[in-house]
């Protein structure tokens, strides 16, 4: 039987036992129907599996007896932000859900000049990653950020050793090619929605020291876009390679 993920809080691990409760309760005993004696991973954000036993499970909480702890791997070496302007419908499900997947840490979704979307769903999209991360084998969990606008993503950039931004309209420039790529801590990834971006806010990405560069010869739809870009990140980084 396959060994199911499941994320609690650090405070409540008592050193020897892990109370699981709320949506990761609800979803092991109504969902998956575990019961008493399955064994399970837990996940306390601080990148270990905690390779637990079920031992009680009552109306509203379970205790996971811890067996054994061993050390995560998944986390990549750098820390990835995807800044995903707002796209149309249930696209960005896909992209955070894969995107996630591959790596990143953190999806802010953010509205520009042609986003033409203003629904965002915070908890379905916080939703999609934690499965994300659970399909995946990562310990930590991917943050999803409140939709901001375009000025407000400008103002967080300054926090960002390496700043990507794909532009539909540039001829050059490859993100293999991005300087301190290799060695960045933080590195901020923009994508565009369905309309892209106008030149005014290109321009002020390059300002801020970004790296206007291009995905190819042919224009790709904004989740393609999303998913490609960060694949070329991660394989960059090494993390894409055994």
């Amino acid at each position: 039987m396959e060994i199911k993920r499941f994320f609690a809080n650090s405070q409540d691990n008592d050193g020897s036992n892990i109370k699981i409760y709320g949506e990761e309760f609800t979803h092991m005993t109504k969902v998956l129907r575990h019961k008493v004696g399955y064994k399970i991973t837990v996940n306390l954000d601080d990148g270990k599996d905690y390779n637990c036993t079920l031992t009680e499970i009552n109306s509203d909480f379970a205790i996971a007896r811890i067996d054994s702890i061993t050390e995560n791997e998944c986390r990549a070496k750098a820390s990835v932000t995807l800044f995903q302007a707002l796209p149309k419908g249930d696209k960005l499900d896909l992209i955070a859900q894969k995107c996630v997947e591959l790596g990143v840490e953190n999806i802010i979704p953010f509205t520009s000049r042609y986003t033409n979307e203003s629904k965002f769903n915070h908890t379905r999209c916080q939703r999609i990653a934690l499965e994300a991360c659970k399909q995946c084998g990562r310990s930590r969990k991917a943050e999803i950020g409140e939709l901001t606008d375009f000025d407000g993503l400008l103002n967080t950039l300054k926090d960002y050793d390496v700043i990507i931004m794909p532009y539909e309209n540039s001829k050059v420039g490859k993100i293999g090619q991005v300087a301190g790529l290799e060695s960045g801590k933080k590195i901020a990834l923009i994508i565009g929605s369905e309309g892209g971006f106008c030149d005014e806010e290109v321009e002020k990405v390059r300002k801020l020291g970004g790296e206007i560069i291009s995905l190819g010869k042919r224009i790709l739809r904004c989740e393609t876009a999303s998913i490609v870009a960060v694949s070329l990140v991660m394989y960059e980084l090494g993390e894409l390679q055994g």
